[in-house]
């Protein structure tokens, strides 16, 4: 039975003769554009189950809609989703689209797909390997975060946007490194030579690694990049380096040292988070933005004398006037700190979890 659910609004009724929500047709849900006669698959309200296939057009009340989308969080959940077949109709897939999907053993994007929404396969821990069209041009961040049974990409040899390296994620031009696959069994890698960025999520969760090797000239570490890799005890960052993303080693509780660069001049919000293993911090003398003044075992910001990252064994200088959000945090063998009176604020969370 077709049944139409209407989201009425004031501000949006010149919008209702354009767009229609929730219409079901053999079993599956769609949001129409009818000016456009294109359909977006969207979440049922039972979810979905089993194998699905996706007609590449659908017919409802005389006209015919051409299935060019998938939605935000349309199979969100359906964690008895065996197969999928998308229709080369669909040139987009949105964020959370496939989002705990366990049940997925395998899915085929067609040549049409452009791109792929953040987090559109997370918790996919079904799917063992993964093949990139030529035609997508943008992957969201997180795409596959969670992902614990892939083990390798493909890519179309004819993308513009991407390629593999041993079964990597790379862009194709080889200067951002985008994704590597959590269920790779090796304990150390080497990031390849001519990598200048690692974007945000690129190594969440690989808690395997036990070690990893950044190359010369790498610049930009994103958010979340090396988040719950809590099994990589070494990382040596290059001189190149110059911004470290909010919580990108955060809980990274294998890590016990830390040496920023004197290239280094961002250092966002949480980055060494919940890093319960540090009991060493320096900056290497002649940063412009940051230093490790009197040995004291922290970063601080030189221009607001602010500590932002401490651990175990900081001390802090006198000089310090701030303690940043989250300094602190997951420093669970820190026993004791004398906060000098020179201190005029302390941030949310600083000294959360120090017990």
């Amino acid at each position: 039975m077709k049944k139409v659910l209407f989201t009425i609004a004031m501000m949006l009724l010149p919008m209702l003769a354009s767009a229609q929500d929730a219409v079901e047709v053999d079993g599956i849900y769609y949001n129409l554009d009818s000016e456009a006669k294109t359909a977006e698959v969207t979440k049922g309200p039972s979810g979905y189950w089993g194998d699905i296939i996706i007609p590449e057009s659908i017919p409802y009340n005389n006209d015919v809609y051409n299935v060019t989308s998938i939605g935000n969080s349309a199979f969100s959940g359906c964690s008895i989703l065996t197969s999928i077949t998308i229709p080369n109709s669909v040139t987009s897939i949105g964020e959370w689209a496939f989002d705990s999907c366990s049940g997925l053993t395998s899915i085929t994007i067609p040549n049409s797909v452009t791109s792929i929404g953040e987090f559109a396969f997370c918790w996919c821990s079904g799917l063992t390997s993964f093949t990139i069209p030529g035609s997508v041009t943008s992957i969201g961040d997180y795409a596959f975060d969670s992902c614990i049974g892939l083990t390798s990409f493909m890519v179309d040899e004819a993308s513009i946007s991407y390629k593999s390296v041993d079964g990597v994620l790379l862009s194709k031009d080889g200067t951002t490194f985008i994704t590597y696959p959590l269920g790779r069994p090796e304990t150390a890698y080497t990031i390849p030579d001519g990598v200048t960025a690692i974007v945000n999520g690129a190594f969440a969760g690989c808690s395997g690694l036990t070690s990893i090797t950044i190359p010369d000239g790498l610049t930009a570490i994103g958010g979340w990049a090396f988040q719950d890799c809590s099994g990589l005890t070494s990382i040596t960052l290059p001189n190149s380096l110059t911004s470290i993303g909010s919580c990108a080693f955060r809980s990274c509780s294998g890590l016990t040292s830390i040496a920023i660069p004197k290239s280094v001049t961002s250092i966002e919000l949480g980055a060494f988070q919940d890093c319960s293993g540090l009991t060493s911090i320096k900056v290497e003398s002649g940063n412009t933005k940051y230093d490790s003044r009197d040995n004291c075992n922290a970063i601080i910001e030189m221009a607001s004398s602010t500590l932002i990252v401490g651990c175990q064994n900081t001390t802090i200088p006198k000089t310090v006037r701030g303690i940043q959000h989250y300094a602190f945090q997951g420093c669970s063998g820190l026993t004791s700190i004398t906060i000098p009176n020179s201190v005029m604020s302390i941030g949310s969370c600083a000294f959360e979890g120090c017990i």
